[in-house]
């Protein structure tokens, strides 16, 4: 496994909004760290970006857990900050590190679904919905209340990450409108929302790679685009003409049209659908 992928996958689930991306990162490290100077039967896992199977890296979190609690452990020394493992950084990072492996092994499969598929958009939403899940298991403990609802928001956010790696990879990490590369800073935006149609939430021709500002926008209706792909503003917005920023970010672009994807244009039926619940 790459941790430049755990990373950017970190980021993308919004948890380094918060600082705790780069300490989950470096608490690994350290645990690799620690696994060394004592492995209590996890050689394996010395090398804990090599690690692939979720169930081994649970039997491990478990025993973090239980070593975070002693005052006296090989794994307390001078050289490694104390408060990864006494403040749960380690376990936490595991728990991260749990949930994303399986992730990662359904997104390659639903991008190798696409990559083997042709424009045919009926044969591509056929496959897509055909694709098997195996992600039950990422629920700590199968016997909890919440842990239905836990699975339905794990499957949630695999099935977005999944539609925005292809949306972006189309737009080649780039807003379509405003030509911003910085993928951190661009979204995979829904045509028809992901709550809306069940049959339309993984097609990548439902999806716009937009900045933040214009994926707001584009969710609020306020902007959609027309039937040549050219942007077009909501009445609503027009009442704000006189504000410069309105005139710089909006009034400017009006007419513009997008950069094409290099796959899955945006499909005009859902565009129309989109058209047609705002104000335009």
């Amino acid at each position: 496994m790459n941790k430049l992928e755990f990373e950017n996958y970190l980021n993308e689930d919004n948890i380094a909004g918060s600082g705790k991306a780069s300490s989950y990162i470096k608490a690994l490290d350290w645990l690799s760290q620690m696994l060394k100077i004592e492995s209590y039967g996890f050689m394996d896992c010395l090398d804990i970006w090599s690690v692939s199977k979720p169930d081994r890296l649970f039997e491990l979190r478990s025993f973090v857990l239980e070593e975070q609690k002693k005052s006296v452990s090989p794994w307390i020394t001078k050289t490694i900050p104390i408060s990864y493992l006494r403040d749960g950084y380690c376990a936490a990072a595991l728990s991260q590190l749990i949930q994303f492996l399986p992730q990662k092994v359904y997104t390659n499969k639903i991008l190798k679904i696409y990559d083997s598929c042709s424009d045919d958009e009926q044969e591509l939403k056929s496959r897509l919905n055909q694709a098997p899940d195996d992600l039950d298991f990422l629920v700590h403990d199968p016997k909890s209340k919440d842990g239905m609802d836990r699975i339905r928001e794990v499957k949630t956010r695999v099935g977005q990450r999944a539609f925005r790696i292809m949306v972006m990879r189309n737009y080649q990490n780039t807003c379509c409108i405003t030509g911003l590369n910085i993928p951190i800073l661009n979204r995979a935006s829904h045509i028809i929302g992901w709550a809306e149609r069940i049959e339309t939430r993984m097609l990548p021709s439902n999806g716009l790679c937009l900045s933040a500002t214009y994926d707001a926008a584009f969710d609020k209706k306020l902007i959609s685009l027309d039937e040549q792909y050219r942007l077009i503003l909501s009445k609503d917005i027009k009442d704000c003409y006189s504000n410069q920023c309105v005139q710089t970010y909006f009034q400017s672009r009006e007419g513009q049209t997008i950069a094409y994807p290099t796959r899955s244009k945006p499909n005009q039926q859902f565009l129309d659908i989109h058209r047609k619940a705002g104000n335009f």
